[in-house]
């Protein structure tokens, strides 16, 4: 319930107007001809300007001001296309059944559910006012009818309205944090005056707007002094700070340390948890083995100290069990824990590594964060110089063959993409796939006969969503029985050449996307194809 409905719940409203000559001053008894009892119902229109419209939409906006006696009008209409006022007076029941005047002491401001009529109500109602006294009696009743729809839009429904409108000017401010964004824009894109928009925020939120926009300016700053080697002007800059110095000082009121400070702490903690299987298997190619992680069936490493703080998905209580110091993760979650990844932030400082950086980026990043950037670049130089070896080594295995890497799961079959093996088999080592199936992302479901038609060289299966269950085992080995007693099974290149080779075993082990896995799928491959070389 906001305050408007506060306010005018459990009284009677009399409209008041000139009277039309010849005709009886039924709207203005004796006792209310004075302006100390007279209040004003301003109403107000206009659309919001495309260019902070939240979805470059031109929309019309309304508001209603309910003023004072004596309060000056026009100095609630700026900004509006359109206003009209209505006088009433408002008035609550007495002792011996007498009826008093009211008089309420602070403005009231209220923005109606978008679909209320308000102009044309209270044009209607004008017209009527200046009309006979039954026509005077019809604007009386369409003045009630009309406090009665603003009444009734100011309860649960327009609560939830405004949360709507409060929480488009987060996304905005989420979106164009690096620009100048003033009070003024967010209460265009919320439809709403400043003043209404800054105390309705406050009170969501417990924090002003401009607060609200520093906090998500300083988020993302820490994400730059972690991720990246830029200086503190650049980051202040990036974030839309105007320079390092109020940037650096705001840092220290929000934080309580400076920047340089936070850095150090950060890259120097000991309780490192991963949220994502990938970022796992980054911190372990770097030697670092996390305090906690998920762990289950899909990515079956070999963790000796490791804490569990989830198995599908992050556990709030696990995680806060464990007392992590930093948290990695990406920006991407499911719907469950996109539910409690705000409080994420509330646990440790938390390091968004970006889910769509190619692998090698993603190391870096990691690497930078937790201290270790020789160490990073290190691996890498070791990875490079072993994909140079191994595909000198295999190249009179491979050349002018291609290699199809098929996903098998509990009633799916897929062809897998870069994210899933291709990037080192596609790409590392530099073969083909036939009718260019390298370029897929992730993965691409696909039909059993499709694999029949594309005759590969090579064929390698993989697995897909594979949990090591018994359940999820055994539905891989009938659609594995499926695929290989097809009558066309045979006819493919690769069966008859016997280049059939198989990763299920191990699950996501050798298929994931970062560079502990990519590291072991190499040895693997070589360890596959290294003993055909003998057969050449």
């Amino acid at each position: 319930m906001n305050d408007m409905h506060q306010e005018l719940a459990g009284y009677h409203y009399r409209l008041v107007g000139p009277a039309p000559a010849g005709e009886s001053a039924f709207y203005r008894p004796e006792e209310l001809k004075s302006r100390e009892y007279l209040h004003t119902l301003l109403l107000l229109s206009g659309p919001v300007k495309e260019q902070y419209s939240a979805y470059k939409r031109r929309q019309t906006l309304q508001a209603v001001k309910l003023l004072p006696p004596g309060a000056d009008a026009s100095g609630y209409t700026e900004g509006w296309e359109k206003s009209m006022s209505l006088s009433f007076v408002i008035l609550r029941e007495g002792s011996y059944g007498n009826h008093e005047p009211v008089c309420l002491e602070q403005p009231l401001e209220h923005h109606p559910v978008i679909g209320i009529p308000l102009m044309d109500m209270g044009a209607e109602i004008l017209e009527k006012q200046t009309g006979s006294t039954l026509q005077q009696m019809k604007a009386n009743l369409l003045f009630q009818e009309l406090l009665i729809t603003l009444l009734e839009g100011s309860t649960g429904p327009q609560e939830s309205v405004h949360e709507l409108a409060i929480a488009r000017t987060v996304e905005y401010m989420e979106r164009n944090y690096a620009r100048s964004v003033t009070r003024e824009q967010l209460a265009e894109v919320a439809g709403m005056s400043p003043d209404y928009y800054s105390r309705l925020f406050k009170k969501q939120h417990g924090q002003t707007p401009v607060e609200c926009l520093t906090g998500i300016r300083l988020k993302q700053a820490k994400q730059a002094l972690l991720s990246s080697k830029d200086s503190f002007r650049s980051i202040a800059h990036s974030v839309g700070f105007a320079d390092e110095f109020y940037f650096s000082r705001k840092f220290r009121l929000v934080v309580g340390m400076s920047p340089s400070q936070y850095v150090r702490q950060v890259k120097s903690a000991e309780r490192i948890v991963s949220l994502q299987h990938h970022l796992t298997g980054h911190l372990l190619a770097l030697g670092i083995e996390p305090y906690g992680a998920l762990v289950n069936g899909y990515y079956p490493l070999r963790l000796k100290r490791t804490r569990e703080i989830g198995r599908l998905r992050p556990d709030l209580d696990k995680l806060a069990a464990v007392e992590p110091e930093v948290i990695f993760t990406c920006e991407i979650y499911d719907e469950q824990t996109q539910q409690k990844a705000r409080m994420f932030e509330h646990l440790a400082q938390v390091v968004t590594i970006p889910f769509r950086d190619d692998w090698r980026t993603q190391l870096r990043k990691v690497a930078l964060a937790t201290g270790r950037e020789e160490a990073g670049e290190a691996w890498l130089m070791q990875y490079e110089l072993k994909v140079q070896r191994i595909r000198a080594a295999l190249s009179s295995f491979t050349e002018g063959k291609t290699v199809l890497i098929v996903g098998v799961g509990d009633g799916q079959v897929c062809l897998l993409g870069r994210r899933n093996g291709g990037e080192v088999l596609y790409g590392d080592l530099g073969l083909q796939a036939p009718g260019g199936q390298e370029d897929i992302p992730l993965f691409r479901e696909t039909r059993i006969a499709e694999i029949y038609g594309y005759n590969p060289d090579i064929l390698l299966f993989a697995s897909l969503h594979n949990d090591g269950s018994p359940h999820t085992v055994q539905a891989i080995r009938e659609k594995m029985r499926e695929i290989t007693e097809d009558a066309r099974w045979m006819d493919i290149k690769a069966v008859r050449a016997g280049r059939v080779y198989s990763l299920l075993e191990e699950r996501h082990l050798y298929t994931m996307y970062t560079a502990f896995s990519h590291n072991l799928l190499l040895d693997r491959l070589f360890e596959l194809w290294g003993t055909e070389l003998s057969k050449i």
